[in-house]
């Protein structure tokens, strides 16, 4: 019998990597694109500044934006995820509403509502993020070699060749998802593992991957 603890992509050359974002760079931006919008709606309630509603609701979303950015930055492909996704989304839409109030094709209080709700999901895309345990392996990689892909069931193939973009990508249930990259770091090319929506107190089984990871390992073929 094969104990999940010996499928490990260490047990085959694989070393993890820790790529967990940085909290400060995250949550100061944040919790900072709070108060335009608390500004915008004071503005809003006591008919002050009211040229000003437009500007402030948006530069309170575009701090959300660059607190998210923070986050998913270390993560390649975080926007696999479909939480994460809708959290940028839903920012996305929120601009999009105080650009028509500025333009005055949108009632302010709509733009409102759909600040609140951008910054509910961009919420909750970050609490995805940083409960995120960081299943994060690595390997040497030549950039002229192909991806091995003949033991990779259920695998979603996008590039055998070397890329820094998702390379292989495979879902699992609860938006959990794994997938292969290619990376430049200071020790040169690596391919990455990221298996991605593991959260605190839980435990992957690395068979559920369906991949012979001793493929990759880097030899003279």
């Amino acid at each position: 019998m094969v104990r999940a603890r010996d499928t490990s992509p260490e047990s085959f050359g694989w070393n993890i990597v820790d790529l967990k974002p940085n909290p400060k760079a995250v949550l100061y931006p944040l919790s900072w694109g709070i108060l335009p919008i608390v500004f915008a709606l004071i503005m809003m309630i006591t008919r002050t500044g009211e040229e000003w509603i437009a500007w402030s609701g948006a530069i309170g979303i575009i701090l959300f934006l660059i607190g998210g950015v923070s986050a998913v930055g270390p993560r390649q492909g975080a926007f696999n995820s479909i939480r994460i996704a809708s959290g940028f989304f839903f920012c996305i839409l929120a601009l999009f509403a105080w650009v028509l109030v500025a333009t005055n094709n949108l009632i302010e209080v709509y733009a409102m509502l759909s600040s609140m709700l951008a910054l509910l999901m961009i919420y909750r895309s970050l609490d995805f993020i940083f409960k995120d345990i960081g299943l994060i392996y690595q390997i040497s990689w030549d950039a002229k070699k192909q991806m091995p892909t003949s033991s990779m069931e259920g695998w979603d193939i996008r590039s055998t060749r070397f890329t820094q973009n998702t390379m292989a990508l495979k879902r699992f249930d609860g938006d959990r998802f794994a997938q292969i990259y290619g990376s430049r770091t200071t020790e040169g090319l690596v391919l990455r593992l990221d298996i991605f929506g593991i959260h605190e107190g839980n435990r992957f089984d690395f068979r559920t991957l369906g991949i012979d990871l001793s493929d990759f390992t880097n030899e003279d073929e």
